[in-house]
């Protein structure tokens, strides 16, 4: 036989068995599709993974009939999650089938992914955690706080490994293509950087999206299926169903009183501007907000002589249609030394006792500095939406003081009624959105960093982007808390006003090292600025608390976060990119 016919990479040799070739690099005939044996290993590899998704699902079965349902429908669920993912790549394979540089380079990006095991690795974590997280729940405890629990842990955790996915994924593909020289393949192509960045961008957010896909229907399901869990009792139930899987809209309350409220405050400040107009003048806006601030805290205070009301607005029954809203407070104990002191205190609803059992008006009795949340029957609304709670103190007196205590609440988020706007469906489908276009922002983040730095550097760059959006509020809390500024309640310019005064005073006292910190906060504050708060989009709090997240509040995440900040971030990198000596990186 000749060898000039044999394909490249084969030799003849002369064994007894005709079908015994030998690759060159000495991997025996039978992992080659043309011998009968690699074709029958070919023909099992194909009934490889229906035969262990049909064994998965007779266990489920088995599982069911002996009475573990839970763990049937946890085995079942891992089934489907894998079975969604092998269907949704070959999709994925489809829609990028096309001959265009672009989407050649983004089902490389695909192709890699599938082939990396730390990729398949954190794939699989997620797929197996969700059916798993429920079977890790306390029985004993209430099923709102369970359904609760599943959803804000299991969204969290999701989206923490699929931002790891994501990074680590553009770090090491750009990375490894330019280290490899493998991008020099691509650019001789007629394409230029920014399409190859592109490319890759492109790639990473539409696996992203079936990853986020999966991720939703997994969790969708597994709560309602949790959800249908036996609760604890009818309260209980009625939780679940009109606190946790719905979606709610928060009103605030107003003074009884009205405008005369606010022309009583507006009276006050001129009042206190004309007896010390030189200190108000100092910072009349800021005056303003404390006169401001300390009425309506006055107005959340009840003290033992006072009952104080608040009017809640816009609150129609029947586009509510539920038969129950919901009061949210955190009272506090003022005058109490007692740690987690209760309190007492009666309420009227639109001027009507609630609630009255066996013809008595009844108190309620909560723990101190805890939210607590309260079912009001919607009935009690008035025909134009308004609803009127009045609260009476009813704390006694405790021992060593001479009154009882009295009760406040924080305005704002320590008092307000949350009331039903929507379905659970499609608050659920907005947030998975949000999350969406967070991971959009971090690929670009990641493949404009391993444009111009190396891996290590670049996956280094990428998760310091990735901690300081998620944990924003901290850092810039910490950040006064070290240089001992407040940023509270101040605008830009009184911000840079104050740092500079107090920057120009510690030079002026030698405190070099104050003066150093109050220098680096002024770059810290700007890294700040450049990276949008994670936290300004916190989709996942809302879906598990049963708030609503608006529709605008969806596309203005999708549209800063999915499309704004990308566009950005890839135009930087492909600037990058284009300066970058590949030739000399790649060596």
């Amino acid at each position: 036989m000749s060898t000039d016919l044999l394909p490249a990479g084969l030799v003849a040799t002369a064994p007894a068995d005709e079908n015994a070739f030998v690759h060159g690099d000495g991997i025996p005939s039978w992992f080659d599709d043309e011998n009968p044996r690699g074709r029958r290993r070919k023909w099992l590899g194909k009934f490889k993974q229906p035969a262990v998704a049909l064994g998965a699902l007779a266990l489920a079965g088995g599982l069911w009939l002996a009475g573990w349902q839970s763990s049937a429908i946890s085995v079942a669920g891992v089934v489907a999650l894998a079975a969604g993912f092998v269907l949704g790549v070959a999709a994925l394979r489809r829609i990028l089938s096309g001959s265009y540089p672009v989407i050649g380079v983004a089902r490389a990006i695909v192709e890699e992914a599938i082939g990396t095991r730390l990729s398949i690795l954190l794939v699989m974590l997620v797929v197996v955690s969700l059916p798993i997280l429920p079977l890790l729940l306390d029985p004993s405890e209430r099923l709102a706080y369970r359904v609760q629990f599943f959803l804000s842990w299991s969204l969290s955790g999701a989206s923490v490994l699929l931002a790891l996915i994501t990074i680590a994924l553009c770090c090491s593909s750009v990375c490894g293509d330019i280290d490899s020289r493998r991008i020099h393949m691509s650019l001789s192509k007629p394409m230029r950087r920014g399409e190859y960045l592109f490319g890759k961008w492109l790639g990473v957010i539409l696996l992203d999206l079936l990853l986020v896909a999966l991720v939703g229907i997994g969790v969708y399901a597994f709560a309602f299926a949790l959800a249908r869990s036996p609760a604890a009792d009818p309260a209980d139930r009625l939780a679940v169903d009109e606190q946790v899987l719905t979606a709610r809209a928060s009103a605030q309350p107003v003074h009884p009183r009205g405008a005369e409220f606010e022309q009583s405050v507006a009276a006050t400040i001129e009042e206190i501007r004309k007896d010390d107009p030189t200190t108000f003048n100092k910072d009349p806006e800021r005056a303003r907000k404390r006169i401001m601030s300390q009425r309506v805290h006055e107005w959340h205070t009840v003290t033992a002589d006072v009952v104080s009301s608040f009017v809640f607005h816009g609150l129609d029954v029947k586009a509510i249609k539920a038969p129950v809203v919901q009061l949210r407070l955190e009272p506090f104990a003022d005058n109490s030394s007692i740690s987690r002191a209760d309190v007492r205190f009666a309420l009227w609803l639109n001027e009507r006792p609630f609630p009255v059992r066996n013809g008595i008006h009844e108190d309620y009795t909560l723990t101190t500095g805890m939210v607590h949340t309260i079912d009001l029957p919607a009935s009690a609304i008035a025909k134009d939406g308004t609803l009127k709670v009045t609260i009476a103190n009813r704390n006694l007196i405790m021992p060593g003081e001479a009154r009882p205590t009295s009760i406040s609440f924080t305005p704002g988020a320590g008092l307000e009624v949350l009331y039903r706007v929507g379905a659970f469906g499609g608050n659920f489908i907005r947030g998975l959105a949000v999350l969406w276009a967070k991971l959009a922002m971090l690929a670009a983040t990641a493949l404009a960093a391993a444009a111009w730095l190396g891996f290590p550097t670049a996956l280094l760059a990428s998760f310091m982007v990735y901690v300081t959006a998620v944990a924003s509020g901290f850092f810039a809390d910490a950040i006064d808390i070290y240089t001992g500024l407040d940023r509270r309640d101040a605008s830009l310019v009184a911000m840079v006003r104050l740092r500079l005064g107090m920057l120009a005073d510690r030079i002026q006292k030698a405190e070099w090292w104050e003066a150093m910190k109050t220098v680096g906060s002024y770059f810290a504050d700007g890294f700040l600025a450049l990276i949008p708060s994670f936290g300004r989009f916190d989709s996942i709090t809302q879906i598990a608390t049963g708030r609503v997240i608006p529709l605008a509040e969806s596309l203005s995440g999708i549209l800063i976060l999915g499309v704004g900040y990308p566009l950005l971030l890839l135009v930087a990198g492909w600037l990058l990119l284009e300066r970058r000596d590949l030739v000399s990186s790649a060596s």
